[in-house]
């Protein structure tokens, strides 16, 4: 068995997606523990919107490889598409980090807000702590009245185009 770590991610209809794929996550892997959600800056100009940030960690037999094609089937049964990006919509991006002890994108997994989701996991699925300057976080739990429509530029209808 290996221990792997997850970052999900999403700026449009965040908590509802965020939601639908913790579900579905939660089937591939029975042991998964998320951490609590927090909201991050974009650091990119062509996301206008807070995205909402969730870490997981998860025991597997599932090679690496096996492992991102789960999670990608994940995004698109969430409803991520191609154009999604280019548009600054993320309707759900989930990465995986760590693999055993290989971290698999440590530009990632240096991030603040990943090491701050990292300090919010308990410590039995134990993985390894770089600590980094980056954009500041905020708590979800610290924001008062936080909704959906908060994080999303587009209207419902052309949510459900897609």
């Amino acid at each position: 068995m290996s221990t792997i770590l997850l970052s999900i991610g999403s700026n449009t209809f965040a908590k509802t997606n965020i939601d639908k794929a913790k579900r579905m996550l939660t089937r591939l892997f029975p042991e998964i523990i998320f951490s609590q959600p927090i909201l991050t800056e974009p650091e990119e100009e062509k996301y206008s919107y807070l995205f909402r940030n969730v870490l997981a960690k998860a025991e597997t037999q599932m090679t690496p490889e096996e492992v991102i094609d789960k999670i990608k089937q994940t995004e698109r049964a969430v409803g991520r598409s191609p154009k999604d990006k280019y548009l600054g919509k993320v309707i759900i991006d989930i990465d995986l980090l760590q693999y055993g002890n290989e971290i698999l994108r440590p530009g990632d997994f240096e991030r603040n807000y990943v090491q701050q989701l990292l300090a919010m996991l308990p410590a039995e699925l134990s993985v390894t702590n770089v600590s980094t300057d980056a954009t500041p976080v905020v708590n979800i739990d610290e924001v008062e009245d936080v909704e959906d429509d908060d994080m999303e530029g587009d209207d419902m209808e052309d949510f459900e185009d897609n």
